[in-house]
């Protein structure tokens, strides 16, 4: 996630770069069959042209609609785990007097959190190779397995038992809440919480499965790609016959620089990409992207809070933003 106001040339200078090379062709090519070649009769009116680049931008902004409420869905999911988590650690040290117990829940409920979080970022193969264009350099440099990651975390806050149970699940993060959700049974069965308290546990645990299974539905289906991929297509297009539209314009106004064709097409170029790319950068919250979700210190202000609760002495630092992203 940024953090400041405004993004760092480093990830909009190769962006740009993309994005010119079409409307600088087609430019290229107008430029040298209207005014060197003398081939008039290429030039088209500029009604049709602006009608297309309407159309093109209502589509535009339907995708970035669209997209924009993945984004926002997933920030209120994780702003709801966060809820839950500070509700849980409360619970679970007031209603049990055993601080060995109490310890373990809220320890094995922030591995949940981190393992939740490193499952959501395993890219999926039809993302990987484009979000390593936005991937933050922290996590490009991170040469580290989400097995090893899984691993640091299970042995940090898992016990030798529950760590032998959940190091071999397809699902860390589901399996967890079950082993949560079996002490808290055991609990109500040996008389340490009674039946509402138990009820009012479980109601926890089931906004937390709800919250994960949210996070799934996201990272699992990705945005319908019949609309980004048109939507690339579409502005691609008008990209393309912007210059056939605009020449006649040009040398009727200024006769004298033709040339204008080129800076013109190349600003209302960037200008639509840069609101198509808007909706790329949205579409997929969980892709380790410099735009995504700051999962990573969201799970780090978790642990803190959890720790605190606990009168722990080592309590961890909250995650501070790097050159500007909060991972």
């Amino acid at each position: 996630m940024y953090t400041t106001r405004f993004i760092q040339l480093k990830y909009l200078v190769p962006n740009t770069v993309y994005t010119i090379f079409i409307p600088m062709v087609s430019s290229l090519l107008v430029y040298i069959l209207y005014v060197v070649l003398g081939y008039h009769n290429i030039a088209i009116p500029l009604l049709p042209v602006t009608l297309i680049g309407t159309a093109v931008s209502f589509y535009v902004g339907f995708k970035n609609n669209s997209s924009y409420d993945r984004m926002w869905e997933a920030r209120r999911i994780w702003g709801g785990i966060t809820n839950s988590s500070r509700m849980w650690g409360t619970m679970v040290l007031q209603l049990t007097n055993d601080k060995e117990t109490s310890k373990k829940l809220i320890r094995r409920h922030i591995a949940w959190c981190n393992m939740l979080r490193l499952q959501l970022r395993r890219n999926k193969v039809w993302s990987e190779t484009y979000y390593q264009r936005y991937t933050s350099p922290l996590q490009r440099n991170d040469e580290d397995s989400f097995e090893q990651k899984a691993d640091r975390i299970l042995t940090k806050y898992l016990t030798p038992e529950d760590y032998a149970q959940v190091k071999k699940k397809g699902n860390i993060a589901s399996y967890l809440l079950n082993m949560q959700n079996a002490d808290l049974k055991a609990l109500k069965e040996n008389d340490v919480i009674d039946a509402m308290e138990y009820m009012t546990m479980c109601n926890i645990i089931q906004e937390l499965y709800n919250n994960q299974g949210g996070c799934e539905r996201i990272k699992n289906y990705p945005f319908p790609r019949q609309y980004a991929v048109f939507s690339r297509l579409f502005v691609d297009v008008f990209m393309f016959i912007l210059p056939f539209g605009l020449i006649s314009q040009i040398i009727e106004l200024t006769p004298t620089v033709p040339w204008l064709i080129f800076p013109v097409c190349l600003v209302v170029a960037w200008i639509f990409n840069s609101m198509e790319q808007v909706g790329d950068f949205s579409e997929n919250p969980f892709e380790n992207a410099v735009t995504d979700v700051p999962m990573s210190a969201m799970c780090r202000s978790i642990a803190v809070d959890l720790q605190e609760m606990m009168d722990e002495q080592d309590v961890q630092e909250r995650l501070k933003p790097i050159n500007g992203i909060l991972m």
